[in-house]
């Protein structure tokens, strides 16, 4: 492996956090070691953080994953961000139940009180950022609340808005010196950035102790444009907001296309690849010009390990992230770590 002088944490580190989501299984490869080592000051849980990996069962929690991924961040001073509280999926069938039935708006706001109160008691001093809330609203599907687009999920259908306002004032009770996130996927444009927005505001207004909105960043190679990723920036920040690309991955693909087998690239079309780059370095350099962006993540280090090799269409490779198969980086580490 090329060993470069400075790393992306080095180039960056009076604008923002780089970082990556990972599991034990990529934290216990040695190539992994060396690129975190050198280009990450931050580290998220790809799935070990979230509610059904960590509390299965009622009161049975399991911290085995979560707190690997942690004690490598503590041995190697990288800070965390915790990933997820509130998110439709990946949620134990358990909680929304009570003896048999439909659990009641008492209990399950016990129950996350009970979990947010064990999980910040545990990783309090090493997680700097919690993703609260995840992807509570849907602009695209038919099955909404008409209040704004929030997805109708199990905890909505329950606990209704209050209960994201609950979960962050739990949180801040929970974790007082603990950046609190809203973290949401497409929110970066369009009817999603508005009703983002207007979620947000209202929140704020009313109180509720949040300090950031999340743009997941899983985009394309010729996704999104510098005007507007800009506008989403600069719309966030106006409401005093702290803003971080929280799962950054840019797919070689368009979303609506090459959903059969016989239309997989057998390699990088070189022209994607060379917009792909330009992406990558976009995003870097306008956030850098921004002092409300703290944070950019990707959703994996390298293209040996994505979770675009089964979404949205299945085995299909896509090369979305910074470093090759064998964690070479790839020409915009090269050029934004030449840029100092």
């Amino acid at each position: 492996m090329k060993v470069m002088e400075n790393g992306l944490k080095d180039i960056f580190k009076d604008s923002f956090l780089t970082g990556a989501a990972v599991s034990r299984a990529i934290l216990e490869q040695e190539a992994a070691d060396e690129t975190i080592t050198r280009h990450f000051s931050s580290l998220t849980a790809e799935n070990a953080m979230k509610f059904s990996l960590l509390q299965p069962q009622e009161n049975i929690f399991d911290w085995n994953e979560a707190d690997f991924i942690a004690n490598y961040a503590r041995r190697k001073n990288i800070k965390m961000r915790g990933h997820t509280i509130i998110w439709h999926n990946q949620t134990p069938e358990w909680l929304f139940l009570e003896g048999g039935n439909k659990v009641s708006k008492t209990t399950l706001f016990k129950r996350l009180e009970n979990h947010i109160d064990k999980v910040s008691a545990r990783y309090n001093d090493i997680v700097y950022a919690w993703d609260v809330l995840n992807e509570a609203i849907d602009t695209d599907s038919s099955d909404f609340c008409a209040d704004n687009y929030f997805r109708n999920s199990e905890w909505f259908k329950t606990g209704g808005r209050e209960i994201f306002e609950f979960a962050f004032k739990c949180m801040r009770e929970a974790s007082p010196k603990a950046k609190l996130f809203y973290n949401d996927y497409n929110n970066e444009s369009g009817a999603k950035l508005d009703s983002t927005l207007r979620f947000l505001s209202s929140m704020l207004d009313a109180g509720v102790p949040i300090d950031g909105v999340g743009i997941q960043g899983h985009w394309y190679y010729n996704f999104p444009d510098e005007k507007t990723l800009r506008h989403a920036i600069e719309s966030y920040s106006a409401l005093g907001l702290e803003i971080e690309f929280t799962e950054v991955d840019i797919s070689a693909y368009r979303w609506d296309e090459a959903k059969e087998s016989a239309d997989f690239f057998p390699a990088m079309p070189n022209e994607r690849f060379l917009e792909q780059q330009q992406r990558f370095i976009e995003i870097f350099k306008i956030a850098s010009e921004y002092k409300s962006v703290k944070n950019i993540t990707t959703w994996g280090i390298a293209d040996n390990y994505t979770w675009l090799g089964n979404f949205p269409v299945k085995n299909r490779k896509n090369w979305p992230l910074l470093f090759d198969e064998q964690y070479r980086e790839k020409p915009a580490v090269t050029e934004l770590c030449a840029s100092l």
